[in-house]
């Protein structure tokens, strides 16, 4: 995705470009320098001006190996066993995409400023950062939102299942959570660059969270604000209601049958998915109650909310679902038979 600003003072022209997950570059075409670095029309971020920055970077440093190591062995077992080549299987790929995208988006650039202390950002880059950290959250929630339907499935019609869940339902599944989430990203970082900033462009933030970016406007930020909300309790909301009624429809089928042995399938089936499910929902749902309800909480807290949000689930995820799905253990375990160590 390429996009281009002009910097209405001196007429240059500036490109800047998305490196993976949103760790953004900006460069002055006509001189060939950083934009970053010299132009007082970006922003400056605020992160966490009283704790030391390598009691912060050890531990991010570390959850971010762990998370994108994790995700990327988890992509290989399912792609070099023929085992898991099943419709189930590509919706854990895709949400494995999806977690090393998620915790890439943020998480390089605020390593960056706390070993640089460079703390200013572009306007072009910061709202490209935006519209990432919008989408890859929300296609995280579209995805959750997809599984369920396939247990749902799998639980409560597995005779069907095989002509129900097909590898054109997951292609169908694929566009659909990609352009939804489009509609979705898309409007608040178009919104946001309309707005007419003051000139304190201070970020209380590490990354351009859409409500740190629009409280520096000097105008009327209440349409985007509406919006964010809106889009939030529809496409949210529903996909968590989605969610919900297919797991109580599950959990009906489970008490009709009356069966131990069904009950075992049904947890076996389901564990996985509805802990990360309560992983992810759980860190969103901790980030906005710290920022909207809880204000006495020191600065840094609600910034290490909003981090761990785009660090956890992508971190447990793959361990949750490599721990809990036996075809997965098992490829592990023949994977590593495999091995042979020679003297």
């Amino acid at each position: 995705m390429i996009g281009l600003c002009k910097d209405d003072d001196d007429n240059k022209m500036f490109y800047f470009f998305p490196i993976i997950g949103g760790a953004l570059l900006a460069y002055d075409t006509s001189s060939g320098t950083n934009f970053t670095s010299n132009s007082s029309q970006g922003f400056s971020f605020i992160c966490f001006p009283e704790v030391p920055s390598s009691d912060i970077a050890g531990p991010l440093v570390f959850l971010l190996i762990v998370a994108i190591v994790s995700n990327v062995l988890l992509l290989l077992i399912l792609f070099f066993e023929p085992r898991l080549h099943h419709p189930m299987y590509y919706f854990l790929a895709m949400l494995a995409m999806v977690d090393i995208l998620l915790c890439t988006v943020t998480t390089p650039r605020v390593l960056l400023i706390l070993w640089t202390e460079d703390k200013t950002i572009t306007e072009a880059a910061c709202f490209s950062q935006m519209f990432f950290i919008t989408f890859w959250s929300a296609m995280e929630s579209s995805i959750f939102l997809v599984m369920a339907y396939d247990r749902y499935v799998a639980i409560c019609n597995p005779l069907h299942y095989p002509t129900i869940v097909t590898n054109k339902l997951v292609a169908k599944a694929c566009v659909f959570t990609v352009v939804r989430n489009l509609v979705v990203a898309l409007p608040p970082p178009l919104l946001a660059s309309g707005l007419d900033y003051c000139a304190s462009r201070q970020i209380l933030h590490c990354f351009c969270e859409n409500m740190s970016v629009e409280k520096l406007s000097c105008s009327d930020y209440t349409p985007s604000s509406i919006f964010g909300l809106v889009c939030f309790l529809l496409f949210g909301g529903t996909d968590v209601f989605l969610i919900v009624v297919s797991y109580i429809l599950i959990l009906r089928t489970v008490v009709i049958a009356r069966s131990f042995s069904a009950a075992c399938k049904a947890f076996r089936t389901c564990g996985s998915h509805l802990i990360v499910i309560c992983i992810f929902y759980f860190t969103v749902a901790s980030t906005i109650v710290s920022i909207r309800t809880i204000q006495e909480l020191p600065h840094p807290v609600h910034v290490i909310f909003s981090i761990l949000h785009h660090l956890l689930p992508p971190l447990l995820n793959p361990i949750v679902y490599g721990m809990l799905t036996k075809e997965i253990r098992h490829s592990v375990e023949r994977m590593i038979g495999k091995i042979k160590i020679h003297p």
